[in-house]
């Protein structure tokens, strides 16, 4: 083998693609933004919020206010160093970085020790900028590192069908990968069942019990502090999703996850990866079985997960199964398998690319201008309780309580949300929580608007288009129409440092 083509240079390769990748989308995003940098999603501000907690012996956004607003068991957790100092707004970024190089590096070994050749330096190169693996490093949340636990599962499950040897790569994959995400249960569990009918039962076991770890261990944690086993976050997208239950509410879920650009590559990938799985499996029993296993959990994804949200929650098993169609295909002719993982590539790109260039290239400039100035005014001219469903950028960092209308950090009102509500519910909540300011996306939340709020105007969003955003406008009330004048003060001396892109037009009945 040529120096060119060692596992090590297209390993290089591929974590410098994935590095150069992920800086160039952040340099783009942060181009429309004035060069400043902010997360393109508020859900990261939410991670930083409980981890901000958990440093003072609670879990939530709020103080001595237990919520399970996280759907991630250990994300959180890892944004702990240097809470409340000036270091911790950047973890997230810099565990992105690691988790995209991490799954960059396996996914260009995958191709290197599969056989393909020169041809791994550049699909190694192309895969994390093609596969959206850049892109869902840039929304700073914990998927890359669920995709880079989900690659460690492939690479070490591909080892022990070939070697018979249960590597640590395996056993730290089955166990990251639900930690980081729920929907990791399915790759390990196809993981440790493979281990297990190969004739390894008591391992195959051992390591589905350890992919059960963290999640019995975070609904145990949750129980315990008077929680619902499950996150309010899972909660509140199992029934944002949809679909209905039973089979025919699967069936309906599947039908729309295939119809969206990630679910129909994520498809064509599991069902190519389930049949060459099949046919190979007809001469090594234990390689078909190892391609079936991978095509089993996306098929799973596509039947219960989600697909698109930045395009960030099928990206795991999009990458594994693209390295079990690499390895399923690591006997045919160079040229069969040369096309059809350059095909895999252009899928990618054709799949992936527009969306980021068109929509979520916008997203930092986006949080910047509504949740960070929302985030502004809460804390620097507000200073009491607030209420929001967007939680996550005003609770951080804020001393005074965030009361979350939407429900991913308050089981009550989540649970209200699944039934029909008298207009003007959120009034009594508002109430007792002693909110002084409500800011919310009427779309989202027409409803609890009570008769008594004293609306103050509008945020708005200008020249920023088609940002990933709940609304471009953010409606503002008064609870108590007592504080309407101090309220009014309060934004005219806020507004004066409003961004280009943002404006607060008043309600004429305050101006």
């Amino acid at each position: 083998m040529s120096e060119g083509t060692s596992p090590q240079f297209v390993i290089l390769a591929s974590v410098l693609g994935a590095i150069l990748g992920f800086a160039a989308l952040i340099l783009l995003a942060m181009s429309l933004n004035g060069w400043s940098y902010e997360y393109p999603l508020d859900d990261v501000y939410i991670h930083l919020a409980i981890a901000e907690q958990i440093t003072n012996g609670g879990y939530g956004i709020n103080p001595g206010e237990y919520v399970s607003a996280s759907s991630s068991p250990i994300y959180p957790y890892l944004l702990t160093p240097f809470a409340e100092t000036a270091v911790q707004r950047w973890l997230p970024l810099v565990w992105n970085l690691a988790f995209v190089s991490v799954a960059a590096g396996l996914l260009g070994y995958v191709f290197s020790e599969a056989g393909y050749g020169r041809l791994a330096v550049a699909l190694g190169a192309a895969a994390p900028i093609s596969l959206a693996m850049c892109t869902t490093a840039y929304t700073g949340m914990e998927n890359m590192g669920h995709g880079a636990a989900s690659m460690a599962i492939v690479v070490g499950l591909w080892r022990y069908v070939k070697s018979d040897q249960v590597t640590w790569l395996l056993i730290a994959g089955v166990f990251l990968a639900p930690a980081f995400r729920l929907e990791g249960l399915a790759l390990a569990m196809a993981a440790g069942g493979t281990v297990a009918i190969t004739g390894r039962w008591c391992t195959g076991a051992g390591l589905m019990a350890l992919g059960l770890l963290p999640v019995v261990a975070l609904a145990l944690y949750l129980t315990s502090l008077g929680l619902e086993p499950l996150p309010n976050s899972v909660t509140a997208k199992l029934d944002a999703q949809g679909g209905g239950d039973g089979l025919a509410g699967h069936a309906q879920k599947f039908a729309y996850n295939i119809q969206q650009p990630g679910g129909g590559l994520l498809f064509i990938l599991c069902t190519l990866v389930a049949a060459l799985g099949a046919a190979v499996s007809l001469r090594d029993r234990r390689i078909g079985l190892f391609g079936l296993a991978v095509a089993a959990a996306g098929f799973a994804h596509l039947v219960i997960g989600s697909i698109g949200w930045m395009n960030r929650y099928e990206n795991y098993i999009l990458i594994a199964n693209t390295a079990a169609l690499a390895i399923l295909l690591s006997h045919s002719e160079r040229s069969i398998k040369s096309i059809a993982m350059l095909a895999v590539i252009v899928g990618g790109f054709v799949t992936y690319v527009p969306m980021f260039a068109n929509i979520y290239i916008w997203n930092v400039k986006a949080i910047a201008h509504q949740q960070g100035e929302m985030s502004r005014f809460a804390k620097d001219f507000v200073q009491a309780p607030i209420a929001v469903n967007d939680i996550g950028y005003v609770s951080w960092r804020n001393p005074d309580p965030v009361l979350d209308l939407w429900g991913l950090a308050s089981a009550e009102i989540l649970e209200m949300r699944k039934q029909p509500q008298p207009q003007g519910w959120g009034g009594p909540l508002v109430q007792e929580h002693g909110v002084r300011l409500v800011m919310i996306y009427d779309d989202w939340l027409q409803d609890a608007v009570a008769p008594e709020w004293r609306k103050l105007g509008e945020l708005w969003l200008d020249n920023v288009p088609a940002a990933f955003l709940g609304d471009q406008v953010v409606a503002f009330y008064a609870p108590n129409a007592d504080d309407v004048p101090d309220l009014v003060n309060l934004l005219r001396l806020w507004e004066v440092d409003l961004p280009e892109s943002a404006r607060f037009e008043y309600e004429a009945t305050v101006e």
